[in-house]
């Protein structure tokens, strides 16, 4: 009898799925959540553009305008959670000198707005007597699945770029 035990085929096939099938849930589940980072993480990035570029298309805008373009990152941002979505957007003129001065900075979230000279300007917009765009967003990823990334993770983007047919983007006073 245990001899026919042993030569027995009929159940193998369930014990090998009963080993590989929660090694294969674990390896969906993974995939699932990297993807959800990674849509995180372009979404991030989308903002920072979008923001920097929708500022960058007038020569003079107000507090109310910049506050609706935050109000538009949150749409671009869905279907995502937007709670730890912070955004900032800057406008600098490089001096004569090269010096990159904060013209005026507005922030929503957990960003604070910039004042004064920025070091970390990209050589290739230091030209003197021209402004440009900084736009920042960061956002912490937080997995609905805690089991696979159990902390958050924190996402973010820089842009800088050249306001469209302005020598920079001002504000009324």
């Amino acid at each position: 009898m245990l001899n026919r035990l042993l030569r027995a085929r009929e159940g193998s096939a369930a014990v090998e799925f009963a080993f590989i099938a929660p090694v294969m849930l674990l390896f969906y589940f993974g995939l699932v959540e990297v993807s959800q980072a990674l849509l995180a993480n372009r979404r991030a990035s989308h903002v920072a553009t979008a923001v920097g570029d929708i500022v960058g298309q007038n020569g003079n805008t107000t507090i109310a305008e910049v506050d609706q373009i935050f109000d538009i990152a949150g749409v671009i941002f869905r279907p995502l959670p937007t709670a730890t979505l912070s955004t900032r957007v800057t406008s600098v003129r490089i001096e004569a000198n090269g010096a990159a001065t904060v013209l005026w900075s507005q922030s929503h979230g957990s960003l604070t707005a910039l004042s004064g000279t920025l070091n970390d300007v990209p050589a290739t917009f230091v030209v003197p007597g021209r402004g440009l765009i900084r736009a920042d967003t960061t956002y912490t990823y937080t997995s609905p699945l805690q089991e696979l990334l159990p902390n958050p993770i924190t996402l973010s983007h820089t842009t800088y770029m050249s306001p469209r047919n302005y020598v920079a983007v001002t504000r009324p006073n």
